[in-house]
């Protein structure tokens, strides 16, 4: 009996499941995303105090969410932060309470120390959707206020509008099954980390991988908690640490918290190249770069030629033996040396003439490897690799004259 095509096979589902996360997992290794939780975990420790007080500000600031302020930093402390660090709540508690009777300057300081954790957390994202061009400091400012109002202003609303309606229809007034409030709050993690996916990295992300990355963080974060909880319940850091056992406890629960938001983020972000299909994942020979340099200019000439910009994906549509990692890499250098530019909106777009570019100055756009000794071992599988291997041949054989000849006589049919 022949296999089946069905789109929905449980085992071609799995089989491109697995795919995508070989994708994700070598995207999270390539962008060190491990010293990024890292640095963030810093950070946050020192930025968190602030960071809710805003959070907090902003919450009591609206009368209609003011009475329930309090529940609202109860539901925070107990969902965000393990059972085990109850220390932590007691210290972070009386660090707010002491807020309100900051002066002006202090609280100008506390706004700035909150808004350079965004600004971190920003850098990071833009790292994992590989955005070079940084927002302008208006952009930033507006972006950063919508993270930080509409994020606690969604949960206080749904904590002050809803509840007492929701119980009501249900006749649960007089307390919420546990699974149910387990379930509310998971959905409230998973619109929360989808606002947070959708609104700080500088590019459009779609709103289907910003969901689907912000489902896998939110899963993976309470795994995280009962995993951390268990582990901390069995282990007596107050043998080794004494009294200071609650800054390195809680700075490892950081670290485990925005592994798991990075990862997300990971799959978020990949999932706009990842395609389904089974692509090989290998290494253009770093020794041959010049070579993959001079066909990635090919390209952007092509689509310079018809008016267009070209994005990474079509590059490696076009491009089967490199990962997206390096093809960036060679992109950052030939834009560094101004031979190509970034829009977001328009893709990669090559800026000099190839009248006046010429094979050296590409050579010299990066540390590239001059490949005379490996001529026979360049491919030959691209439209223009034969006069790329016939200047190498020339090179070698009468000097350094044929890497003055103009790219756009290479490019010729």
């Amino acid at each position: 009996m022949a296999k089946s095509e069905d789109p929905l096979d449980i085992e071609v589902l799995l089989v491109k499941g697995k795919r995508l996360m070989r994708h994700v997992w070598k995207h999270f290794k390539e962008d060190r995303l491990f010293d990024e939780a890292a640095s963030l975990s810093f950070t946050s420790l020192l930025a968190l105090v602030p960071l809710l007080a805003v959070i907090f500000g902003v919450i009591s600031g609206f009368p209609v969410f003011s009475a329930w302020a309090g529940q609202f930093q109860r539901f925070v402390f107990a969902n965000f932060v393990p059972a085990a660090g109850e220390t932590i709540r007691e210290y972070m508690e009386t660090f707010l309470g002491s807020v309100s009777g900051l002066t002006l300057p202090g609280t100008v300081v506390l706004i700035v120390t909150a808004l350079l954790l965004m600004f971190r957390i920003e850098v990071a994202f833009n790292k994992i959707w590989r955005v070079i061009e940084a927002r302008t400091l208006i952009n930033r400012i507006v972006m950063y206020w919508a993270v930080l109002t509409l994020c606690p202003i969604m949960i206080g609303g749904s904590l002050a509008l809803g509840a007492q309606n929701l119980l009501a229809a249900f006749n649960l007034q007089e307390g919420v099954p546990p699974w149910l409030q387990q379930f509310g709050i998971f959905l409230l993690m998973w619109t929360t980390f989808t606002l947070i996916f959708l609104l700080v990295p500088n590019r459009k992300v779609k709103f289907r991988n910003a969901v689907a990355g912000a489902f896998l963080t939110a899963v993976l974060f309470e795994i995280a908690k009962a995993g951390f909880v268990a582990y901390i319940s069995n282990a007596n850091y107050a043998l080794i640490y004494g009294a200071l056992a609650t800054v390195p406890i809680f700075l490892f629960w950081l670290y485990l918290v925005w592994s798991v938001i990075l990862f997300g983020a990971s799959l978020a972000a990949s999932l706009t190249t990842f395609k389904g299909e089974s692509r090989k994942e290998v290494e253009w020979p770093v020794r041959l770069e010049l070579q993959m340099a001079y066909r990635l200019v090919g390209h952007l000439w092509e689509a310079q030629r018809e008016g267009k910009g070209v994005f990474v994906k079509d590059l490696l549509d076009d491009e089967k033996g490199i990962s997206e990692f390096q093809l960036r890499e060679l992109l950052n250098r030939l834009r560094a040396a101004d031979i190509v530019s970034y829009q977001s909106e328009e893709g990669w777009r090559l800026i000099r003439d190839l009248e006046e570019l010429n094979l050296g100055e590409l050579h010299q756009a990066g540390p590239f490897y001059l490949p005379l000794g490996e001529v026979d071992e360049c491919p030959r599988d691209g439209k223009w690799d034969g006069r790329f291997c016939a200047a190498l041949k020339s090179i070698r054989e009468s000097g350094q004259e044929p890497l003055q000849t103009p790219l756009r006589q290479m490019y010729r049919p």
